[in-house]
C-alpha cells in the first residue's frame, strides 16, 4: 500500500504525517507536530522526520504558507527557501509536491467530520456550490474549492494581502494609524495575530491610561502578543483588550463575507486557523456575522450561505495527505465520487 508524507509547515508550527493509502482510507501511520524555527529549513525537518517513521514515503506533499507558482519558493512568514527538486533528491523520493497552505487546508476541509467543526450559520448549504476557506492565525490565509468535473478542486488565493478596506469611521482611523506606520495596509494587518495586537495598540494609543500596569508588564514578555491581548479581554475582562477583541472579530467577518462573495461561497465558508477556536464565545455572540452579511444588496445572498469553525488542527495536513493520493487516484471521497 502506498504511503504519502503529508505536511503543513506554518510560520509557528509544522504538523508531518504519514499515511498509509487503504482501499478508499487514508491510515495514520504517524504524525507529530513541531516547532518549525528549530529546523534550518524544510529539508532539514522532513529527514527527521523520516527518519524518525524507519519508512520511505512514495509521495511528499508540504503545504506552505505563500504563493507556490514558481520554485524555489520563499515562504511567508518563514526564513526558509524551498527547493522542491533538491529536497526531493535529499529524501530519495521522485519528485515533492509543494500545495500553498490555505489550498492544503481547501482539500483537507472535504476530509472532515461533523465533530471536526462548529456551526455558526445554518445557511442552505448548496452541495456542489463554491466554497470559501479563511483562516487568522501567524498571517491570514484565504482560498476556495470550485466543483469541476465532478469534483471539488481547490483555488489558491493570496487574498490576505489584498488592501484593508474599513468599513466605518472607526475602522478609517484604524486604516491611517497604520498606514502612517507600514505604508500599504492589508488584510492581515488587521485579521491575524498581529492584526490583534495591531488593534490593541492602536486603542492604546488613543487611550494609554486604560491599560493595567500587570498587562502592560506581560505584553513586554517574549512571545506575548495576541494570546495574552486575548486572555486579558476573556478572562480579565480588561475593557482596552475588550474593544480590540471585539473590533478584530467584526473585520475578521467583513473579510470572511468578502471572501464568500468573491467565491460565491454558497457551499459553505470554513473558518479555519490557530486563532478561531480560542474565541468561539466571541465569534458566536453575533457580530461576526453582523459583519460578514452586512454587504449592502446581496446581504441575503450572504445569509444563505453556511458558516462553520474549524476543530481539527490536522486539516491542512490531511488535505496535504488526500492531495497526494487524490494525485495517484486511490482514495475515494464518501461525497464526491472518486478523487
Amino acid at each position: 500500500m502506498p504511503l504519502i508524507l503529508g505536511g503543513d509547515v506554518g510560520g509557528t508550527k509544522a504538523y508531518l504525517g504519514l499515511y498509509r493509502v487503504d482501499g478508499e482510507a487514508l491510515e495514520p501511520v504517524k504524525v507529530e507536530r513541531y516547532v518549525s524555527t528549530d529546523f534550518a529549513g524544510v529539508a532539514e525537518l522532513l529527514a527527521h522526520f523520516v527518519e524518525g517513521c524507519g519508512q520511505q514515503p512514495d509521495r511528499v506533499v508540504i503545504g506552505v504558507p505563500g504563493p507556490v507558482k514558481h520554485t524555489p519558493v520563499k515562504p511567508v512568514n518563514l526564513p526558509w527557501t524551498i527547493d522542491p527538486e533538491q529536497i526531493a533528491k535529499a529524501l530519495g523520493v521522485p519528485r515533492l509536491f509543494l500545495l500553498n497552505d490555505l489550498e492544503a487546508t481547501a482539500y483537507g476541509t472535504l476530509a472532515l467530520s461533523d465533530d471536526d467543526v462548529i456551526e455558526i450559520n445554518r445557511g442552505e448549504p448548496d452541495p456542489t456550490g463554491g466554497m470559501a476557506i479563511i483562516a487568522a492565525g501567524t498571517g491570514l490565509g484565504e482560498a476556495g474549492l470550485a466543483w469541476v468535473d465532478g469534483r471539488y478542486v481547490a483555488v489558491p488565493s493570496e487574498g490576505g494581502h489584498a488592501s484593508f478596506a474599513p468599513g466605518t469611521e472607526r475602522e478609517v482611523e484604524l486604516w491611517g494609524w497604520l498606514f502612517s506606520r507600514h505604508g500599504h495596509v492589508s488584510w492581515e494587518r488587521v485579521v491575524s495575530g498581529m492584526g490583534l495586537v495591531n488593534i490593541y495598540e492602536f486603542l492604546r494609543h488613543e487611550t494609554p491610561d486604560d491599560e493595567p500596569e500587570w498587562l502592560r508588564a506581560q505584553l513586554c514578555e517574549p512571545g506575548a502578543g495576541a494570546r495574552v491581548i486575548s486572555a486579558a479581554a476573556q478572562q480579565h475582562s480588561v475593557p482596552l483588550a475588550g474593544e480590540a477583541l471585539r473590533m478584530f472579530v467584526s473585520l475578521y467577518g467583513a473579510e470572511a463575507g468578502n471572501l464568500a462573495l468573491k467565491m460565491l461561497a454558497t457551499g459553505g465558508l470554513y473558518i479555519g486557523g490557530g486563532i478561531a477556536p480560542q474565541i468561539l464565545d466571541e465569534l458566536t455572540e453575533g457580530s461576526f456575522m453582523q459583519a460578514f452579511t452586512e454587504k449592502g444588496r446581496v446581504s441575503d445572498v450572504l445569509q444563505r450561505i453556511p458558516v462553520r469553525v474549524i476543530k481539527n488542527d490536522d486539516t491542512a495536513l490531511l488535505g496535504a495527505a488526500y492531495f497526494g493520493a487524490r494525485m495517484a487516484q486511490h482514495v475515494t471521497h464518501p461525497n464526491q465520487g472518486k478523487l
